[in-house]
């Protein structure tokens, strides 16, 4: 069983590949674009939806099916079955904690990575889940944000034996001192990403890592303005979920000679990991960029209003699609406005916002409000976001 800090060499060598940093360059430029290219209300939207798709994904990868229609907040809880009273757990954790580090200003870097921070995030996840959930294989149950350290717990996941726990909280500590050193923002996205294996390689809870995982890389790119509301992580993961594990298991591996750093783990590894995470968020990035393309988008909200049989039973007819596709163009429109752009004459645009408020597509702050916003429920985000939500097998 591995013993001492030194193990986690390198944490971050100070040679990073020229391609690695190309793509690193690449997240801020590519994610700026994408939000520059939407209106407030709209990323807003977007926002909420992709919550539930975050969530959803993130299930998926634990190999865990939660319908995302499912998905809401506000489901009576005594509708919910048990893993999807997990999975809303999740999204409303996400968005508090999120809220929690936009609001404190003063929670520096390296707060991010402290033992505290992931003791923290590991008992918001975990702290409402029934206790059936909690439940580990060899009977005893999960303290939500108890590190390894506090129940002298050793863990082996597959063919990995963690560190004993014994060396969690110091090396928890050598890894908040290293990495939340960094102040150049390109070197705060490496350091996130070298610390999501290095994180995953300590195990620093009994069970429960992989959601951690990803909600503490989430919120990092958060802190660092990455972690836009317009993509999703875990989406992307979950898609290559084979070759996540297979980066994560090469990481793991020790130095495999002269030519792989000069710590004890294999910098060859942590760089092959810290590839695969930049290409899979600069492939989520340009996913939602080409599904939010003005010409792209129109056409699938008109598909969706000629073909689906939802909206068609509904009695919203065709015409209805150019004034969604405005509305989320623009952001919002007032009521009059939204009637003309049916191009329906004012009675039948009359009925027409009226169902589209009914089906959710339209919100109306009051029954007469004057100003009218954009909403993308899950049925109709899997009408016009093409593979938005697959499930694996």
């Amino acid at each position: 069983m591995t013993q001492g800090v030194s193990a986690l060499e390198p944490l971050l060598p100070d040679q990073i590949p020229a391609d690695i940093l190309a793509m690193a360059d690449q997240m801020p430029f590519l994610l700026g674009k994408l939000s520059g290219s939407l209106a407030k209300e709209t990323a807003l939207a977007i926002g909420s939806l992709l919550r539930v798709t975050n969530t959803y994904y993130s299930n998926l990868i634990e190999g865990q099916f939660t319908e995302p229609l499912t998905l809401n907040p506000n489901t009576p809880k005594r509708s919910r079955k048990e893993l999807t009273e997990l999975a809303v757990i999740h999204m409303m954790a996400q968005d508090a904690l999120e809220r929690a580090v936009r609001q404190h200003k003063d929670l520096q870097w390296e707060q991010l990575f402290s033992a505290g921070f992931l003791k923290r995030v590991h008992e918001r996840l975990f702290e409402s889940a029934d206790s059936a959930l909690l439940q580990l294989a060899d009977g005893s149950t999960m303290k939500p944000g108890a590190l390894r350290n506090e129940e002298a717990r050793n863990v082996k996941v597959g063919m990995h034996e963690a560190p004993s726990w014994r060396d969690v909280l110091p090396m928890i500590e050598r890894m908040q001192k290293v990495y939340g050193s960094y102040e150049e923002p390109r070197q705060k996205l490496l350091a996130t990403l070298a610390y999501h294996h290095r994180l995953s390689w300590v195990h620093p809870f009994s069970d429960g890592n992989g959601r951690l995982l990803r909600m503490i890389t989430h919120l990092q790119l958060h802190k660092l303005g990455l972690a836009s509301p317009l993509w999703s992580l875990s989406r992307g993961i979950a898609r290559q979920h084979e070759q996540y594990y297979q980066a994560l298991s090469a990481a793991d591996r020790s130095r495999l000679g002269d030519f792989d750093g000069r710590g004890q783990l294999s910098q060859k590894g942590l760089f092959d990991f810290m590839r695969f995470m930049l290409t899979t968020s600069l492939d989520q990035i340009n996913y939602m960029t080409q599904c939010l393309d003005t010409n792209n988008l129109r056409e699938r909200i008109d598909r969706a209003f000629k073909t689906d049989e939802k909206i068609i039973s509904t009695g919203i007819k065709a015409e209805s699609a150019k004034a969604i596709h405005i509305l989320l163009s623009l952001g919002r429109v007032s009521r009059s406005d939204f009637k003309t752009f049916t191009g329906l004459g004012d009675r039948y645009a009359t009925d027409q916002l009226a169902r589209l408020i009914d089906m959710g597509l339209v919100e109306s702050k009051t029954p007469k409000a004057r100003e009218l916003y954009p909403n993308i429920p899950v049925w109709f985000a899997q009408l016009i976001f093409p593979d938005l939500h697959r499930r694996f097998s």
